[in-house]
């Protein structure tokens, strides 16, 4: 979201041919944005050039951009990730289901997608990654988790989504760098700050101003410019499922 979740019966689980084939002619349609940068980009397109796909990249999706594919009668794949809210009208759960009705294949990660993909999944929508499987087990319940401000002339993320701040503390607590406490009082310290208001410099700030000097130092280096994305859990999510749609299993995988 922009301002602006082992077979037995090994036959029943394979696709069949006709779906392997239609699914490898299928343009593969992603709906971007702040999840991804341009060198993601870059090297996704490369990937779908490898695999024969065609990928094409829109921007984060609106009202009614779901409805305008269906029209097209082209063989498609569409994945959400990013999607505007706010400014403008955000897509809907009918145009969610009209698309589904067609027969086309809808996933959705990382953003907006994974927000509509634990909505809609009883209607057929697929969704993956770790954002989408917090929504899914009500670990986050308010879409505000994944709200950011952004840069409208290339996508670059200017604040920090409180989704990608839990996936943080989540894994500092996994290594035993911080306690359990630590983790809840650096949460709420970032939850204090609206979203719009949560760029780098400022979190860094107010975590230094309000938690000991032992968790501000294991958390502040990882607001560096160049740490950043790799603990961007949309981006990584949003890589992940690109990847898994274009076929490149291993490198989904290993995101």
């Amino acid at each position: 979201m922009t301002t602006t979740t082992a077979a037995e019966n090994t036959a029943a689980t394979t696709p069949n041919e006709n779906t392997v084939e239609q699914s490898a002619a299928a343009e593969l349609v992603v709906f971007t944005g702040p999840s991804l940068r341009e060198h993601d980009l870059t090297d996704l397109r490369e990937l779908a050039a490898r695999r024969g796909r065609r990928l094409r990249l829109r921007p984060p999706v609106r009202r009614l951009d779901l409805l305008e594919l269906t029209k097209s009668g082209a063989a498609q794949e569409i994945l959400m990730l990013d999607g505007e809210f706010g400014q403008r009208l955000a897509v809907s759960i009918t145009e969610v289901r009209a698309v589904l009705a067609t027969g086309q294949p809808l996933a959705g990660a990382s953003s907006m997608g994974a927000l509509r993909a634990v909505e809609c999944h009883t209607l057929g929508m697929t969704g993956s990654g770790w954002v989408y499987e917090q929504y899914r087990c009500g670990a986050i319940d308010s879409d505000g988790d994944v709200a950011l401000l952004y840069d409208p002339e290339d996508f670059t993320p200017v604040t920090v989504p409180l989704v990608n701040v839990r996936w943080l503390l989540a894994q500092k607590r996994a290594a035993g760098l911080l306690s359990a406490g630590a983790v809840q009082h650096a949460l709420r310290v970032a939850k204090d700050l609206h979203f719009r208001d949560r760029r780098p410099s400022l979190l860094r700030r107010r975590w230094q101003q309000q938690l000991p000097a032992g968790t501000a130092e294991v958390l502040g280096p990882e607001l560096d410019d160049e740490r950043r994305d790799g603990w961007d859990r949309k981006r990584l999510d949003g890589l992940q499922a690109v990847r898994a749609a274009l076929g490149d299993g291993d490198r989904a995988a290993a995101a």
